[in-house]
C-alpha cells in the first residue's frame, strides 16, 4: 500500500465551529464523531478530527483543489469576511496569488494557517 495522508487531529477552541468552518470551505462530508472528536472527511477520505485543546502554535495545512472548488471555497471566505492573503508572509491582503495556479492563505476560527491551491508545489 502506498503512503497517504490519513488523518489529522486539530486542537480547536470550539471543535463544532471549527469543523463546520472546514466542512463549509472545503465542501467536506460529515463523519461519525466519537470521544472528544468532531470529525469530517475530505473527498479522498482523509479524516480531520477537531478536539478541544489549547491552541498555542498555528498549524499550516494546504489543500489541493480544482479550479471550481477554489472558486467555491474562496466565495465562502469572502461571504464570511475571512481575512486572507496571496502570500504566506501576509504582505498581500485580500488578494489571490496567480503565479503557478491560484493560492490563497487564511486562518480557521482557532488560528490555524490554511492554504487553498490549484497547482501542487512539486
Amino acid at each position: 500500500m502506498a503512503v497517504s495522508f490519513n488523518h489529522m487531529i486539530i486542537g480547536a477552541h470550539d471543535p463544532v465551529r471549527s469543523a463546520e468552518f472546514y466542512r463549509s470551505v472545503l465542501a467536506a462530508r460529515e463523519a461519525p464523531n466519537w470521544g472528544p472528536f468532531i470529525n469530517i472527511l475530505l473527498d479522498d477520505d482523509t479524516l480531520l478530527q477537531f478536539a478541544p485543546a489549547p491552541v498555542n502554535d498555528p498549524v499550516h495545512m494546504a489543500f489541493l483543489v480544482s479550479d471550481d472548488e477554489f472558486d467555491r471555497g474562496y466565495a465562502v471566505l469572502l461571504d464570511r469576511g475571512v481575512e486572507h492573503w496571496a502570500d504566506p508572509q501576509r504582505r498581500r491582503p485580500n488578494e489571490v496569488a496567480t503565479e503557478d495556479g491560484r493560492r490563497v492563505y487564511f486562518c480557521d476560527p482557532s488560528g490555524h494557517y490554511l492554504e487553498l491551491l490549484t497547482q501542487p508545489y512539486l
